[in-house]
């Protein structure tokens, strides 16, 4: 009689749990929140020809297999010869290290 408590007991434990969870399975592809659908008015093939011309443009740059987005650029206010002189006074105290 025990065993057949017991073993009643954990039955409706596994299907409550069962069926706890059973509202959480959803193959329909609906999403909570609900996404909107966003219609585009660019083909496939303009998208692609904007994304080349901003490769070619470097608008779009490159790093390895993925695009980064561009931080905007700012002018420098120090000449070709600061730069050098900035470059080889950081070698000389040791502060640029390549490769480690």
């Amino acid at each position: 009689m025990k065993n057949t408590i017991r073993f009643a007991a954990v039955a409706a434990l596994a299907v409550s749990a069962f069926a706890a969870q059973a509202a959480g399975l959803d193959f329909t592809g609906d999403h909570y929140p609900v996404q909107e659908q966003a219609q585009s008015q660019l083909t496939r093939a303009e998208v692609s020809n904007q994304v080349k011309q901003a490769v070619a443009n470097h608008t779009m740059p490159l790093q390895g297999d993925q695009y980064v987005v561009p931080a905007a650029q700012k002018g420098s206010s120090l000449s070709r010869e600061q730069v050098r002189q900035e470059a080889a006074a950081a070698e000389a105290a040791g502060l640029l290290n390549f490769g480690a």
